[in-house]
């Protein structure tokens, strides 16, 4: 055995699940951005959280709003993960960018994304301070699934790229 770098061990740690998070600004406007740090946590009641830097845009927008949603990518979405994975949301609309098509959730104002696999609208249960990063818990109110759609999972990195695969 090997002794290596913590950042290095965290990097080999695949796969790993990559979500979309989507929440919306105080004008009802969306925006979000890819999370590989993420788990279900509890089934009742029913948690999903996910763990944001505390300078992101979206991390701003969950406080302020106090919802999101998860969306779970498959093969049709890559593109469009690699751009939300890639930019600011408080300088690019990755909405506009990508025209993702987005779906009305039932109880929160933030968008559904809608060729996801799955979907949860969930609205803030608690935050926990995670070092430079926020563990944010959602509350599950609804969730939604594309039977015929497979789980993208971020397998590696090849320099600055991310390597998916479908499964």
């Amino acid at each position: 055995m090997e002794k290596i770098s913590i950042k290095e061990s965290f990097n080999r740690f695949k796969p790993e699940g990559c979500v979309f998070v989507i929440s919306i600004d105080e004008k009802l406007k969306p925006s979000g951005m890819i999370a590989s740090w993420n788990m279900k946590c509890s089934m009742e009641p029913p948690l999903f959280a996910a763990s944001l830097s505390k300078n992101g845009h979206t991390h701003k927008l969950i406080q302020q709003s106090k919802e999101f949603v998860i969306a779970v990518p498959n093969k049709e979405l890559e593109e469009a993960l690699l751009l939300f994975g890639s930019v600011h949301g408080d300088k690019v609309d990755k909405f506009t960018e990508t025209k993702i098509e987005t779906a009305k959730a039932e109880f929160v104002k933030s968008p559904l994304i809608k060729n996801a696999t799955i979907n949860y609208e969930c609205e803030l249960y608690k935050e926990v301070d995670a070092g430079d990063h926020i563990i944010f818990i959602g509350k599950v109110l609804a969730s939604y699934i594309n039977k015929d759609k497979k789980v993208l999972l971020n397998m590696r990195r090849e320099g600055d790229k991310r390597i998916f695969d479908e499964f």
